[in-house]
C-alpha cells in the first residue's frame, strides 16, 4: 500500500494528500515501548489501513454510480474531496502501523486484502430508478453509518493516545470525520425523495441489513444489554498508549452512536430504524 511510484506521480500525490502538515513518523521512538504494546497497536492501526482502503473503493464505486446517474457537479465534487480523504487516511494509518515495528516482521499484519464492496454493482444508466437507488444504499452504508460511527471512535482515540506521533495521526484523520458523514446525510436526503416507493422499500430493507453487519463487526462480540445503562469510559491512563481502544470501548461507543445519532438522523428522512434495528440479521432472540 506505500509502495513507490514515480517521482511525477508522487509530487502530484504529495499534493493533494500532504494538506496538513504530515506527520513526522521518523520521530516516532519504538524503544520507549514494548514490543507486545507496539505489536497490539500495530494491529489496530493496520485494521484501520484497511478500512480506509476499504472506504476508497467504496467511494469510488459511489463516484462512478452518481456519474451515470447525472447528479449535480456539487454533489461530484464533494464526494471527490472525500475519496483523497480516504487515500490520506489509508496512508497515515499504514505508515503509523509501520512505524510501529521499525525491526520488521509480523507480515501478516501488512498483507492487506483487495477490498471488497459491500454491495452489488450499479445498475447503468439505462435503469434511473434503479441506479438512484443503488447510490442510496451506497451512501447510506458508507457514509451515514460507516463515517458516522468512525467519528466518535476517533475522537476517543484523541483521548486515550498519549504518544505525539500517534496523537498528530489520530487529529488529521478526525479533522475530515465529520465532513464525510455529513456529505452522507444530505447525499441522502437528496437522493430519498427522487426515488419511488420500490426503491425507498429497498433502502429501508438495506438499512435492516446494515445495521447487523455493523454490529457484527463493531461491537466486538459484545451485545447492547451488555452495556445498556453503563457510561462510557474513556480516559487516559498513566500506561502507554499508541493509539488503542478495548473491545468494550469499540462496543459502547458503536451503540451509543446508533442510538444517539443514527436514529434519529434515519428517522429525520423517513426511515424507520427501530424496525430496521429490531429485525437485524444476528440480533439475540427475545
Amino acid at each position: 500500500m506505500l509502495a513507490a511510484t514515480t517521482e511525477r506521480l508522487a509530487r502530484i500525490h504529495r499534493v493533494q494528500v500532504e494538506r496538513d502538515r504530515w506527520p513526522d513518523f521518523a520521530a516516532f521512538d519504538a524503544s520507549r515501548y514494548s514490543l507486545a504494546l507496539r505489536r497490539e497497536a500495530a494491529r489496530q492501526w493496520a485494521r484501520r489501513a484497511c478500512a480506509e482502503h476499504g472506504s476508497i473503493h467504496q467511494f469510488s464505486a459511489v463516484m462512478h454510480g452518481l456519474c451515470e446517474a447525472r447528479v449535480g457537479l456539487e454533489l461530484l465534487g464533494a464526494l471527490a474531496r472525500l475519496i483523497t480523504d480516504e487515500v490520506r487516511h489509508a496512508e497515515l494509518c499504514a505508515a503509523m502501523a509501520v512505524a510501529l515495528l521499525p525491526e520488521g516482521g509480523e507480515p501478516e499484519l501488512f498483507a492487506w486484502p483487495t477490498p471488497d464492496a459491500p454491495w452489488h454493482d450499479a445498475p447503468g444508466p439505462e435503469q434511473p430508478q434503479a441506479l438512484l437507488a443503488w447510490a442510496a444504499d451506497a451512501i447510506l452504508i458508507a457514509c451515514c453509518l460507516g463515517e458516522t460511527i468512525s467519528r466518535p471512535m476517533y475522537e476517543a482515540l484523541i483521548v486515550v493516545t498519549t504518544d505525539p506521533v500517534a496523537e498528530q495521526v489520530v487529529r488529521q484523520i478526525l479533522r475530515d470525520e465529520h465532513l464525510h458523514a455529513a456529505f452522507g446525510w444530505d447525499a441522502l436526503a437528496l437522493l430519498l425523495p427522487a426515488l419511488e416507493p420500490a426503491g425507498r422499500a429497498q433502502v429501508q430493507e438495506r438499512l435492516r441489513r446494515a445495521l447487523g453487519g455493523f454490529e457484527a463487526t463493531t461491537a466486538c462480540g459484545y451485545t447492547i444489554d451488555e452495556v445498556a445503562g453503563r457510561a462510557i469510559t474513556v480516559e487516559r491512563g498513566e500506561a502507554a498508549n499508541l493509539g488503542l481502544l478495548t473491545s468494550e470501548q469499540y462496543a459502547m461507543i458503536f451503540f451509543a452512536t446508533i442510538e444517539q445519532e443514527i436514529f434519529p438522523a434515519l428517522h429525520a428522512l423517513g426511515l424507520d430504524p427501530a424496525a430496521a434495528w429490531a429485525g437485524r440479521p444476528g440480533r439475540a432472540a427475545p
